[in-house]
């Protein structure tokens, strides 16, 4: 019996982020009848759950409180290198942490930003990668 958590179009988004209000509101703009949105506050809880089921689209802060965002998002590359992963952060990032999201990252972010502008951002890279 097909249910719709397992009908191939059905893509599913991460969102990693150690902020509560951020993850409810990320969770409740992104989710959808084609969208499966799932949450970590960790970099270890994102980590086994991509290990469990790979996501199409993450969005990732980049301060956490076990690991920093960049070693996350090699990660994340490593265990799903199909992922597309949106870095997001609302503090200041050195130069070098910032060239390494550049080459590794779909997308880079700056909080607080307009839900409805990151809404377009994931329709627009789900999309892709129905092509």
């Amino acid at each position: 019996m097909d249910t719709i958590t397992d009908t191939p179009q059905r893509k599913k988004i991460l969102i990693v982020d150690d902020e509560q209000l951020l993850l409810q509101g990320l969770e409740k703009a992104l989710r959808s009848d084609a969208v499966e949105v799932s949450t970590a506050e960790t970099a270890e809880a994102a980590l086994a759950e991509l290990a469990a089921a790979p996501c199409t689209l993450c969005f990732l802060d980049v301060f956490l409180p076990d690991r920093q965002g960049p070693d996350v998002l090699n990660e994340i590359k490593r265990i799903s290198p199909k992922t597309k992963v949106i870095v997001m952060t609302a503090g200041v990032i050195t130069g070098a942490m910032k060239e390494l999201i550049e080459k590794n990252a779909y997308l880079f972010i700056t909080k607080p930003f307009d839900l409805l502008q990151v809404r377009m951002l994931a329709k627009r890279s789900l999309e892709e990668t129905e092509a």
